[in-house]
């Protein structure tokens, strides 16, 4: 898979530069200028993507300022999908993901840009799972997990202290249901807890360049660990970081060392 030209001088000459001076909502402006500018410009390509990449050197100051919702993320992920840079896009629409859960834009944004990743013909390398929820389980915040069970343990006490005082057999059904659903709710909660935790110790990692081979160590000395290699948007966890390289694991399981300077790391 050949790499944009635009893309490699850009990289080599550096992004434009944000004054400091801006205030956020004058970057706001900027961004949205440049991104409307390339969308009038989409049809040439190449006058389109520079626009679209200062978009998205606008959107990650504001970023780096501290805004952190999902529409930032969106537009940020767009801004740099449509420059050309996947691995930023996906890396930015994860990064949305993990605040809203629930955006369905955001989602389906993420879905077009694994579109655009070269997994192998054969196998499953740096594929990534398929969503093992339930279509129908709900995003929640865990705000809501806590004091929904909270509400179902006062209910459910209340229910079995009136049992108690009146021996009545509704009564004692509803306490008894009201309890079942506060467990659930807090295994639950404790199943969110420890995935966030999982996230936190092993961040994100997008593979920035093709090509890329796992290797069993941390140096070139050391021979891959797959022959097949994989390419840019490719995502993965970190697991440790050493000498100027990083183990990752890949969605199946599969760990190898890569060079630092080829993958994004999802850091604040």
């Amino acid at each position: 898979m050949s790499i944009d030209p635009l893309l490699i001088v850009w990289l080599l000459h550096g992004t434009p530069t944000v004054p400091a001076a801006l205030s956020d909502r004058e970057l706001a402006e900027h961004a949205e200028a440049e991104f409307a500018e390339g969308v009038r410009l989409r049809h040439a390509a190449d006058k389109a993507r520079p626009h679209f990449r200062e978009a998205a050197e606008y959107f990650e100051a504001l970023r780096q300022r501290g805004a952190r919702n999902a529409l930032l993320y969106r537009n940020l992920g767009n801004a740099y999908l449509l420059a050309g840079d996947l691995p930023h896009a996906i890396l930015s629409y994860r990064r949305g993901l993990r605040l809203a859960p629930y955006d369905f834009d955001l989602r389906e944004n993420l879905n077009e840009a694994r579109g655009q990743v070269v997994y192998p013909a054969s196998g499953s390398l740096g594929r990534p799972r398929d969503d093992a929820r339930p279509p129908w389980l709900p995003h929640v915040l865990a705000e809501w997990l806590v004091i929904a069970a909270g509400v179902c343990y006062v209910l459910a006490w209340g229910c079995l202290t009136r049992w108690l005082m009146v021996r009545r057999g509704r009564v004692l059904t509803f306490g008894l249901l009201a309890l079942l659903v506060a467990g659930l709710l807090t295994a639950w909660l404790l199943a969110r807890t420890r995935e966030e935790q999982e996230q936190d110790a092993h961040p994100l990692v997008v593979i920035a360049r093709d090509g890329v081979l796992l290797r069993r160590g941390d140096g070139w000395t050391f021979p891959p660990r797959y022959d097949t290699p994989v390419h840019r948007g490719v995502e993965a966890r970190r697991r440790f970081e050493r000498g100027g390289w990083v183990q990752i694991e890949l969605s199946g399981g599969e760990i190898g060392w890569v060079p630092r300077e080829a993958v994004l790391v999802d850091t604040p």
